[in-house]
């Protein structure tokens, strides 16, 4: 396993990149992909009235993939009382859906965190499977390289990206894309001591984002 990831650069990193932005409901990077990495609660949230937590390690995995790929980012830097996964619409939303149409994006992963009291190490959200119908032996390799890696891994369960998500509702509104939520458990992002299972984890998501196909 490649051993060159440090746990306090990658949570630098994000902070210095809500930092940078925090000016703005959000921040688009742009690439030269197929395939858009999406953060929506990479801040606080407020969802029908309650304010939630962000989640640290969506937004920390995030970057780094952006910055060892040529994906596009689209990464929410400011809570506006609103809720970008949940809400009908939102600005987030309709950024992400201009892009879709004017960058011709083929793949959307959506990146969140679990609770480190679930069982699973990642929870995988395909909606019954019709999120990610355009390409079922991409979401089966992915598969394959979290359990040949000995992650634990749940399927739609406790979240499956369906209507209102960023996977459902671009699924629904684009059908010929491929839309996967991706919630990694905090026990492995948060945690300094588990930063070798965590390393592991970016490199196979990294390989596997590497076999998307770039048909635009």
């Amino acid at each position: 396993m490649k051993n060159n990831i440090s746990f306090n650069k990658l949570h630098d990193k994000r902070r210095e990149f809500l930092r940078s932005n925090r000016p703005y409901d959000h921040k688009i990077i742009e690439g030269t992909s197929s395939t858009l990495i999406s953060v929506p609660h990479g801040v606080s949230q407020v969802r029908l009235g309650k304010l939630k937590s962000n989640e640290l390690g969506s937004l920390a995995t995030a970057l780094f993939l952006k910055d060892n790929t040529d994906c596009f980012l689209i990464a929410k830097t400011r809570n506006n009382n609103d809720d970008a996964n949940f809400d009908d619409i939102s600005e987030y939303k309709e950024s992400l859906k201009k892009l879709i149409i004017n960058k011709n994006l083929k793949y959307i992963i959506d990146f969140h965190s679990l609770a480190s009291k679930r069982e699973c190490d990642i929870n995988l959200g395909i909606n019954f499977g019709k999120n990610i119908e355009y390409n079922v032996q991409l979401f089966d390799l992915l598969c394959s390289l979290l359990k040949n890696n000995n992650f634990k891994i749940s399927i739609d369960e406790p979240f499956m990206g369906g209507p209102n998500t960023i996977s459902g509702t671009m699924k629904d509104v684009f059908d010929d894309i491929f839309t996967l939520q991706i919630e990694i458990n905090g026990r492995i992002t948060n945690n300094i001591e588990n930063v070798e299972k965590y390393a592991k984890l970016l490199y196979v998501l990294l390989d596997w984002i590497k076999t998307i196909p770039n048909k635009k």
